[in-house]
């Protein structure tokens, strides 16, 4: 387990750090030519993955994976709220998480069902076929959004990381409330299917039997939360989200029956289907167009800085306590969260 939680705090670490200096890109060379970096950082660690043979081969595959995210996550959010209204953010971002949300109602179950059966090589397999096809329709079917390109500005990466410590007053809370819910959900969600499956022994179906149910109950509630958001703003639903996953976090600490557990992955998901929209389309309308890359990339580095410790953090907890030791600190930070998320106005 310790193995695992120091794989996902690497990840955590590298994939936000970068970013300080992927979201000056995206506002640089424009979205679209960061994706397909994305793409192909992507597909090159699929195609390792493939081929590795000792654990040892994770570090390069965890290295470009997180390389692919950090050039990802300042640039999807941005080109989808570019390409509609700015009345329409909210519902734009929702039908971007629900084109990721929305493979869960099948894709997981079908993993656990081809891993189970045939081996997890052949799963990953399948992967990195779809990655390929994605990029291939990105590529020649997506335009760019991004409407002034400058050159890359490396004082500004420096100018960023200052404004991410210290920053505008108005963003404080959401920083924080951003770094506290993502420290909450690392302690379990990075090994969540290890301790599921190492503690109460579920088999890789069950698991993915579990997961499908988060996938499809944050795909099923995307739509609405969107133009609930756009509507009513971010911050109510931002606190609905902390309350929920304070409840699965704490359904975990207690029961142990599969309906049960059920239950919780339906709180997890409706967790996510209500923070993916109204975070980021509060993040979106808080600055220009020129500087929504820049802003995504600072608070996502600085959170990554911070939050990279809590995989190996939760990974420690579950060997000393079991499955309880990483919900009871998911607990506390999230008590913390829901502070902050109170502090919020409408934008």
């Amino acid at each position: 387990m310790a193995i695992i939680g120091s794989m996902q705090s690497l990840y955590t670490l590298v994939t936000n750090g970068l970013q300080f200096v992927t979201g000056e890109l995206c506002d640089s060379w424009g979205r679209k030519t960061v994706i397909n970096g994305y793409y192909l950082a992507s597909i090159a660690g699929l195609f390792i993955s493939v081929y590795a043979r000792d654990w040892w081969w994770l570090i390069p595959v965890i290295v470009l994976y997180s390389i692919a995210d950090s050039l990802g996550e300042p640039s999807f959010y941005p080109i989808f709220a570019e390409s509609v209204d700015a009345k329409r953010i909210g519902l734009s971002i929702s039908l971007l998480s629900l084109t990721w949300f929305l493979p869960g109602l099948y894709s997981k179950l079908f993993a656990g069902y081809i891993g189970d059966n045939v081996g997890l090589v052949n799963v990953i397999k399948l992967v990195l076929l779809g990655e390929v096809a994605a990029t291939l329709v990105f590529f020649f079917g997506v335009e760019e959004t991004l409407k002034e390109r400058k050159p890359m500005d490396w004082a500004a990466v420096r100018r960023n990381i200052v404004g991410v410590i210290n920053p505008r007053g108005d963003l404080r809370d959401v920083y924080l409330l951003s770094i506290l819910d993502r420290f909450s959900w690392s302690i379990n969600g990075g090994i969540l299917v290890a301790m599921l499956y190492e503690s109460l022994g579920l088999s890789l179906l069950q698991i993915g039997v579990l997961m499908t149910v988060t996938m499809a109950t944050t795909s099923l509630a995307l739509i609405p939360v969107g133009n609930l958001v756009d509507r009513y703003g971010s911050p109510v639903f931002l606190r609905a989200s902390v309350l929920l996953a304070l409840a699965s976090f704490a359904g975990y600490t207690v029961f142990r029956s599969f309906p049960v557990l059920l239950v919780l992955q339906v709180f997890r998901g409706l967790a996510m289907g209500l923070w993916d929209p109204s975070y980021n389309s509060f993040l979106a309308k808080a600055v220009p167009e020129q500087e929504r890359g820049s802003l995504y990339g600072s608070i996502n580095g600085l959170r990554g800085i911070i939050v990279f410790p809590a995989p190996l953090i939760g990974a420690y907890l579950f060997e000393g306590f079991g499955l309880r030791g990483p919900f009871a600190a998911s607990i506390a930070v999230s008590c913390l969260a829901l502070v902050m998320a109170s502090r919020l106005k409408n934008e």
